[in-house]
């Protein structure tokens, strides 16, 4: 009984170190829409799913990037943090260009 309830305890501490470290990865997906104004990202990951990314003044962008350059369909490379329920980004860089 004792090595059972250790086993569980160890196979509980690998899915939330699990979970912890995924939640710390980087995402990635194509931009669908880009509100200046609101300083908003519409995303859209592989799996399909949407959902709204905001920016402040620090956001770092890679490679000289700035939001002006962005366009709807380029693929980016981002992480991010929450705040106050919403997703800002503190790191973003682009991985390729929307197809013209």
């Amino acid at each position: 009984m004792r090595k059972l309830s250790l086993s569980l305890a160890a196979l509980a501490f690998i899915l939330v170190s699990a979970v912890a470290v995924a939640d710390q990865r980087p995402h990635e997906g194509k931009i669908t829409n880009i509100d200046m104004t609101a300083r908003t990202l519409s995303i859209q990951n592989e799996k399909g799913d949407t959902f709204t990314l905001y920016w402040d003044d620090t956001t770092k962008w890679k490679n000289n990037l700035t939001a002006q350059e962005l366009q709807v369909g380029d693929s980016i490379h981002f992480d991010i943090v929450d705040k106050n329920g919403q997703m800002f980004v503190t790191e973003i860089r682009r991985t390729g260009k929307a197809k013209s």
